[in-house]
Parts: structure tokens; sequence; C-alpha cells
């Protein structure tokens, strides 16, 4: 399987985060969770033939839209580790081409390495 990045973007809120909504003070958990990751991904089969573009097009402004309510995911943890500065600076998008069919990507099982 190869896999090949089409492309790497950064997507910012739809609307700018409010001033008096600027810092978010991190919770205990949430500063003992912060440098810990989780590696998700979520595979779909799409049900009909859709047109790519404006499949693109509609997660990528779903994402930024969803990015004004969810505004923390939009920022950056502060040097001090106990708040976000959601300063609107966004998330890492990335699409990417896969050499495999998924039904056959599903079958043979996702391998770790292929996909870091």
């Amino acid at each position: 399987m190869e896999i090949k990045i089409r492309s790497i973007q950064i997507i910012k809120p739809s609307k700018p985060t409010p001033e008096n909504q600027r810092s978010f003070k991190l919770s205990l958990f949430d500063q003992l969770a912060a440098f810990s990751n989780i590696d998700l991904i979520l595979y779909y089969k799409s049900s009909c033939e859709v047109n790519i573009t404006d499949r693109r097009s509609q997660l990528v402004n779903s994402l930024s839209e969803v990015l004004t309510s969810y505004y923390p995911l939009a920022g950056r943890i502060k040097e001090d580790g106990l708040e976000v500065d959601c300063c609107d600076q966004g998330v890492k998008y990335l699409e990417t081409r896969v050499t495999m069919t998924h039904d056959s990507f599903l079958k043979e099982g996702p391998r770790i390495d292929d996909i870091r």
C-alpha cells in the first residue's frame, strides 16, 4: 500500500473568536492529557458516486464552521500549559490518496507504519 499526501492546509474558524473568549483555562485532567495523543482514523465507504471536489469543499467548510463553536481546538496551548490561547490559528487538514481499494484495505487491515 502506498499513501501519497495530496494536500496539507490549515483550516481556520469561519468567524473570529470574541475577545472575551480568547483564553481558555484547562482543567487538571486537560493539563495532564494535553500532551498525549490518540491517533484515530475513521474509514467510511461512500454509499454512492460522489463528486470528490464537492465532498472535499463540504468537509473543509464544515470543519471551519465547527471550529467557531469549538474555538479552543483552533488555538494553541500556552507555554505555562495551563491555558489555551484561542487565537484562531486553525487545525491541520491532510488529504491523502491510497493505492488500494477501500474493501482491500479493511480486509488486510491497516499497517500502522504505512499510516504514520
